[in-house]
């Protein structure tokens, strides 16, 4: 019988754990190539636990009270990151950022306001379904504006990706008006109101990209965006004299995680834009919280989506999936292009 000494054991297990080890960068090297990827999908994570809050609470509360906890949880959580991070903000180029920053923040008060609008005068599924057709827009202006390169995939697939959305809301200004739609006036503003928001949140994915050329912190992107909707929310609460406060620990909770979970989303949603600089990726994968939404509804308050939006919630996925495939062959095409422009004596030197 052979002995086996202390040693060898020693050796064994150095050996098993430096395989774990490298098994470990491994895996970890490939989470990190794909950020973008991650990134998305967490801030789709968290815009959707915030749509999941706010239908828990739009009996409890107005739609006013709501924006306003939205925004001072936003602003409060903001806070907190900025004094823990502390991150440097660009002087040299102060002005142009200041700019951009300002811009960004009305940007973004706009959105969440005509939103709010949306929602009231035509149905959360419209205004929804209409927000979503931002892949769309966020391809022509980066066609415009960033110098993309127009491919017929990306167009298809952004369309695509618009359809899903409307297979899986279901918006009547195309599957017919309801008895439960609200009067047709209301209803044409309220879709002019969503309409609008798809174009400015297209808007701000795409500032998000010339912010990141200064190497601006995200928490400045956030942090000029709570003085400008808190203020806004008090107003229109005081204005249409709706405020009311949370009498249950569960709701006090609620409310304010709705911000907290904005916070993180828009953070998420601004690192996914600056990881690889591909906009219309990021926004095609953004597409698919109405999937989290549609299994957050079921799993959590028992509402069934039709066969038809299951139809749609596979065209989102199929779109998100090929706008990713596609652009990574586009820009290995690009550096193919690249590579073969180059003199020969500076590849060979």
């Amino acid at each position: 019988m052979t002995n086996i000494s202390t040693s060898d054991i020693t050796m064994a297990q150095e050996s098993s754990c430096s395989k774990a080890t490298v098994m470990c960068l491994n895996l970890w090297g490939s989470i990190m190539q794909q950020r973008e990827i991650l990134y998305s999908l967490s801030a789709v994570i968290m815009f959707t636990f915030e749509d999941l809050l706010i239908y828990y609470l739009k009996d409890k509360f107005h739609t006013f009270v709501i924006f306003t906890w939205i925004s001072a949880g936003m602003l409060i959580t903001n806070l907190i990151h900025g004094i823990v991070r502390r991150p440097p903000f660009p002087l040299e180029d102060g002005k142009k950022v200041f700019g951009l920053l300002a811009i960004n923040s009305l940007l973004s008060a706009s959105t969440e306001l005509f939103s709010t609008f949306a929602d009231i005068l035509a149905t959360p599924g419209d205004a929804v379904a209409i927000l979503h057709t931002a892949p769309a827009i966020v391809f022509v202006l980066s066609i415009l504006f960033l110098g993309n390169r127009f491919t017929l995939a990306g167009m298809s697939f952004s369309v695509l990706s618009a359809i899903g959305v409307a297979l899986v809301t279901q918006p009547p200004f195309l599957f017919g008006m309801l008895e439960r739609h609200l009067d047709s006036s209301e209803y044409i503003t309220g879709v002019a109101f969503a309409a609008v928001c798809a174009i400015i949140e297209a808007l701000m994915v795409i500032l998000y990209q010339f912010l990141g050329e200064y190497n601006v912190s995200p928490i400045y992107v956030t942090l000029f965006n709570g003085p400008i909707c808190l203020p806004l929310g008090l107003t229109l609460c005081y204005v249409f004299d709706v405020w009311s406060t949370p009498r249950l620990v569960g709701e006090f909770f609620a409310l304010a995680s709705t911000g907290v979970a904005w916070y993180l989303g828009i953070i998420f949603l601004y690192w996914a834009v600056q990881d690889k600089q591909r906009p219309i990726c990021v926004i095609t994968l953004m597409t698919s919280e109405i999937v989290f939404v549609m299994i957050g509804q079921y799993l959590i308050f028992g509402v069934v989506t039709t066969w038809i939006g299951y139809i749609g919630a596979s065209l989102i996925m199929v779109a998100c999936i090929g706008i990713e495939v596609g652009s990574i062959d586009d820009e290995e095409d690009i550096t193919d292009e690249n590579d073969e422009a180059q003199p020969m004596i500076e590849k060979t030197s």
